[in-house]
């Protein structure tokens, strides 16, 4: 039986040890991180980067209302995700903005401060924007970002009929753009086989590759690519390219000049499904995922409680399930989405 609760603890899990190290080069992260402890590092984002480039960030935007084992928007936003399923309305893009931005204000309430995290949705919460803008933003670029495949995990599963409809409510949230919907249906769809339908992650690029056929040329050429890589411990540069695009990262995606992921909902869900069809355990795929680089939290947080929902949590080290922020709020929203469901 699948337990939501392992699904839930791992993503947050996966999102907090990823945001120590997030946006951080991966071969700084194959260095530098054993997994024995949590590694805080995002005080040095962007340290290669002299002078920043214009209308970069300041750096304090990555660690004001940090705190280690804090997670960051993708948890939350998934939370805000189930309670717009959960809420008896019809599920929407408005629907399910005006509940990421419920969640967003709830923790505001209860810590003093928004949580780190959030890209162009902080604009919206920070009133520099409206939704409608941030929306024509994502859907305007060439690339959008990677948060509708960071939020969308539950969509897996609910009955197959609703899995992709939902999963594009998804993506018009906040990237209304083709490329953010393949993505969030790749994800959802993967989540789906591997929970729902009990697959065989041997068979997960295959199924996977019939549920996007047709909706975008360049995904589906990236995934038949992933699906010839060698197994993680084997990866060697050019291989890396098809999972994180040119390398080190170019403007303007998200952070140029790095070795790894950067944060793009293509790249994402490739990235994603091919952890998936390799991992054995879910400790094994937040490993696979950090040592990718990049925007390692998001792909960490999906992997790990997707992996968390098949194989269940026990790979974990006892230091990430104890640790993790919130965890008795998270039990709780998990209970009741198994019951809703």
């Amino acid at each position: 039986m699948i337990r939501f609760q392992d699904i839930l603890l791992g993503i947050a899990i996966g999102d907090a040890f990823g945001a120590g190290v997030e946006f951080q080069d991966r071969h700084w992260i194959q260095q530098n991180v054993d997994f024995s402890q949590l590694v805080n590092a995002r005080s040095s984002i962007a340290a290669h980067l002299s002078p920043l480039p214009p209308n970069f960030p300041p750096i304090n935007a990555f660690t004001q209302n940090y705190v280690a084992w804090s997670y960051t928007d993708d948890t939350e936003m998934t939370i805000g995700l189930v309670k717009a399923l959960m809420s008896g309305k019809t599920f929407t893009p408005d629907v399910l903005y005006d509940c990421f931005r419920q969640e967003y204000q709830l923790g505001t309430t209860q810590n003093g401060f928004g949580r780190n995290g959030h890209g162009s949705m902080q604009w919206v919460f920070d009133g520099k924007m409206t939704i409608d803008e941030v929306r024509a933003f994502q859907q305007n670029r060439p690339y959008p970002g990677n948060a509708p495949v960071s939020r969308v995990v539950p969509i897996g599963l609910l009955p197959m009929h609703l899995v992709t409809p939902y999963a594009l409510v998804n993506a018009n949230a906040t990237h209304p753009h083709p490329k953010a919907h393949v993505a969030s249906i790749l994800v959802a769809q993967a989540t789906h086989f591997l929970l729902k339908q009990e697959g065989s992650p041997v068979n997960l690029m295959g199924y996977c590759q019939q549920q996007i056929k047709g909706l975008d040329a360049e995904t589906e050429n990236l995934l038949a690519q992933a699906d010839a890589l060698p197994v993680p411990k084997n990866l060697q540069t050019a291989h890396y390219e098809v999972l994180c695009g040119t390398q080190p990262i170019t403007a303007p995606r998200f952070l140029p000049g790095i070795y790894g992921l950067p944060s793009d909902a293509m790249l994402t869900a490739i990235s994603t499904v091919y952890i998936l069809k390799h991992a054995q355990n879910a400790f094994e795929g937040l490993q696979y995922a950090i040592n990718l680089g990049g925007d390692v939290d998001s792909l960490a947080s999906v992997c790990t409680g997707i992996l968390g929902g098949k194989f269940g949590l026990g790979s974990l080290p006892n230091f990430m399930l104890n640790q993790v922020e919130n965890r008795s709020y998270l039990l709780e929203v998990a209970k009741d989405f198994d019951d809703w469901l």
